[in-house]
């Protein structure tokens, strides 16, 4: 499952179309996407990436439209480092291609920077209170710069542009879903058979990753009743 944070509707349009995405209330979904539509500023993003987040904890994307001073219109860019220009806050997004640069955030459209936006910043702060650093996801498109004022009606061809980036990301974290599946069922069935704290769960999934990375095959599972038998177990991992 992938969230997508977008902060117009004419940003949201062409994804609702290509996706073939339905309306559910305040978002638009199929069984891989659940899309919301936020407003504009970074206030409007922060209130409704949490509202989306809380029903809906999945890897998150802000998707859309920023200006730029620096780069051309229709070129696109992760985001690797947020700075907000009101509290000169910075943030860092964890997950960022090879192409990525920083994003700064405005509470109004007063001003160019490399590349600017008005949601970058609020999106982060809200999305860091569910999701680690690398599932925070900042995908921007350049639309417009200072000696070419922003033309509404190229926003959607901007958008479909780049929407192979969402098909990319997709399959990503599809892949991840599957790689966690089985450790995740491994050990609902141990914690069926034996009592976990959740310093011997972290230390379970940790050694079980490591498995699934080597291709080695999980151990059986025994009914284990006392500590020192727990401790055993989780140790005879490595």
């Amino acid at each position: 499952m992938l969230n997508i944070v977008t902060a117009l509707y004419i940003e949201a349009k062409p994804i609702i179309d290509y996706f073939k995405l339905k309306s559910n209330n305040t978002l638009f979904q199929n069984d891989k996407i659940n899309l919301i539509i936020t407003g504009e500023g970074k206030i409007k993003s922060a209130i409704n990436t949490t509202i989306l987040l809380t029903k809906y904890k999945y890897p998150t994307l802000n998707f859309g439209i920023a200006g730029s001073n620096k780069f051309d219109i229709n070129e696109g860019f992760f985001i690797h480092k947020i700075v907000d220009t009101d509290t000169n806050f910075n943030y860092y997004p964890d997950f960022f291609k090879q192409n990525s640069t920083t994003l700064y955030t405005l509470s109004k459209p007063n001003r160019y920077y490399s590349l600017v936006d008005m949601e970058g910043s609020g999106f982060f702060e809200a999305c860091y209170k569910f999701l680690n650093v690398n599932e925070i996801i900042l995908y921007k498109i350049v639309s417009d710069t200072p000696n070419h004022p922003i033309k509404k009606e190229i926003i959607p061809c901007l958008i479909k542009n780049h929407i192979n980036i969402i098909e990319e990301l997709l399959i990503e974290f599809e892949k991840k879903e599957d790689f966690f599946k089985e450790i995740k069922e491994y050990i609902k069935e141990v914690k069926s058979k034996m009592k976990l704290t959740k310093t011997q769960e972290t230390q379970l999934k940790d050694r079980l990753t490591f498995y699934k990375i080597k291709n080695m095959p999980f151990p059986p599972i025994p009914t284990l009743k006392t500590k020192e038998e727990v401790k055993k177990f989780i140790s005879s991992f490595f």
